[in-house]
């Protein structure tokens, strides 16, 4: 067995596990995985694929790729948590490894095992590449992107990497919009101004990658502006308005600045020695190309990001491929006091996650299951002898997937995350079922997925006519609303949500 196949082979020991480990035993919760996996469901209800519905209503604000892939892992793993995020698993590896062959051809082995170490061992990389929302998906075309365009621009342009640098902006169109041109085409446009050849950014395009482009990004927009002008012209304009110049995730400019060392921990706090000690070797013009360009590709993304005003966790995940370059070639190459502080920094994680096994042990947490995903790769790297990963780096990132993943079983569990999946346990199939509709705040897309069918959306103002059409319906909110033709009963209750039996007094 070659050097390199252990190599890969220590890795996926590691990540394989962590990432697969208990998928499906955290609820589908959180608002943007919700939408997803319920969207996704009546698609494969309803037979319609190009027309994204939520709880039976148009829901046109996001292109339909992630939609798509988990509608397929449905197809072939049923409806469930797991195969809403499996998708998420897959692109999250499948990034991992074009990173990993663009930078061992680039940097060598040793690079590039340490940069897929920080991408996915990082806080944000597992987190996303866990979750079934729609970043993982749009991180993996914005890395082809950027790489394709980089080995054209360093190397010549080739009409084969043409057709996949249009193909790949696309389809990262079709997973999340704008930002997938506007990473890779600002990065590398930036790159060539810098080398001051401007017309290297050119290289990059080519008639049949440029069809391919438009195909990928634009075909369903057309196909659902021919369909329905109407809904499109106001679902695209309204999410313009959202992510560009209202906000419905306003955030300071500073915001992700104050986070960059949390969401990437623990990697994070390399970033600022990995600047200083780049900044040195850019003066001793020893800085490579590789690490130049993942600089400027980590620049081009935190300005984009700062200046968007919506701002959340999931978009600083697009940071992680330049970040992880960039630490992980200073994890390569550092020396002397840099070497030290690494050296310190490690320590100090090791000596962290020692008293979290502590702690979990007190607590009486089964940890036996993570232990082995800490421990294992650990094994086949003693005994093989590999150059790489080193100990140090495997160890971190082991302690950090440790340390997710017991946060995940013991310590984020929260009533309010079950209170759709335990409150839609209740109801039989053939029950009249609603959710009363808050204007302040989406609608809850969990309940129709544990239900397995639409919980359309009702207002107190509509129910009356409803319970004319049917003599009992049963309604989920978080009050009881206030009808005094009809008898209220609550059924039962989970966190803040009620389940309620409306019967009209007239019967």
């Amino acid at each position: 067995m070659t050097s390199q196949l252990k190599t890969i082979l220590i890795l996926l020991l590691l990540l394989i596990p962590a990432l697969l480990y208990n998928l499906g035993d955290r609820p589908v919760y959180k608002i943007q995985e919700v939408r997803i996996a319920e969207t996704a469901r009546e698609m494969v209800v309803s037979g319609d694929w190009l027309v994204p519905r939520y709880n039976g209503e148009l829901r046109l604000q996001k292109p339909p790729l992630p939609y798509w892939l988990t509608a397929l892992s449905y197809k072939v793993f049923g409806v469930n948590a797991t195969a809403v995020r499996l998708p998420a698993v897959i692109f999250g590896m499948l990034s991992a490894a074009l990173m990993f062959a663009w930078l061992r051809r680039e940097a060598g082995t040793s690079v590039a095992i340490n940069s897929i170490l920080v991408l996915a061992a990082s806080y944000i990389g597992i987190r996303y590449f866990r979750s079934g929302e729609a970043d993982a998906v749009l991180m993996l075309f914005i890395c082809a992107a950027c790489t394709l365009g980089y080995q054209m621009q360093q190397y010549g342009k080739d009409k084969h990497y043409q057709w996949l640098f249009g193909l790949a902006l696309g389809l990262g169109f079709l997973s999340k919009g704008p930002a997938a041109l506007a990473i890779p085409l600002l990065t590398l446009l930036v790159s060539s101004l810098c080398s001051r050849e401007p017309k290297k950014f050119l290289a990059n395009f080519s008639l049949p990658g440029l069809i391919l482009l438009m195909i990928g990004a634009g075909a369903w927009y057309a196909w659902i502006f021919w369909q329905l002008p109407d809904a499109a012209n106001l679902f695209f304009g309204r999410q313009l308005d959202q992510t560009f110049i209202s906000g419905t995730h306003a955030k300071p400019a500073w915001w992700y600045l104050a986070h960059l060392f949390e969401f990437f921990a623990p990697w994070g706090f390399l970033l600022i020695p990995a600047g200083w000690w780049s900044y040195r070797q850019f003066k001793l013009n020893s800085l490579p190309p590789y690490a130049r360009f993942a600089w400027l590709w980590l620049g081009v993304v935190f300005v984009l990001l700062t200046l968007t005003i919506n701002k959340q966790m999931q978009y600083a995940l697009l940071l992680a491929p330049p970040m992880a370059v960039v630490i992980g070639h200073y994890l390569a190459f550092a020396d002397g006091v840099f070497a030290k502080i690494n050296k310190v920094l490690f320590v100090i994680i090791v000596l962290g996650a020692l008293a979290l096994l502590a702690y979990a042990l007190y607590k009486g947490a089964t940890v036996l299951a993570l232990l082995a995903i800490l421990l294992f790769p650990l094994l086949p790297r003693w005994l093989w002898k590999t150059e790489a990963p080193g100990y140090a780096t495997l160890l971190v990132a082991a302690i950090t997937l440790f340390a997710y993943l017991y946060s995940e079983d013991y310590v984020s569990k929260e009533p309010r995350k079950v209170a759709a999946q335990t409150l839609m346990a209740l109801v039989g199939p053939g029950q009249p079922l609603y959710q009363l509709r808050i204007e302040t705040r989406p609608d809850d897309g969990a309940l129709s997925f544990y239900a397995g069918r639409v919980v359309a959306p009702v207002t107190v103002e509509q129910l009356p006519t409803l319970l004319q059409q049917t003599p009992e319906l049963w309604l989920v909110a978080e009050e009881a609303a206030h009808l005094p033709a009809a008898k209220i009963e609550l059924l039962a209750e989970a966190d803040d949500l009620k389940l309620y039996k409306i019967q009209s007094k007239h019967d």
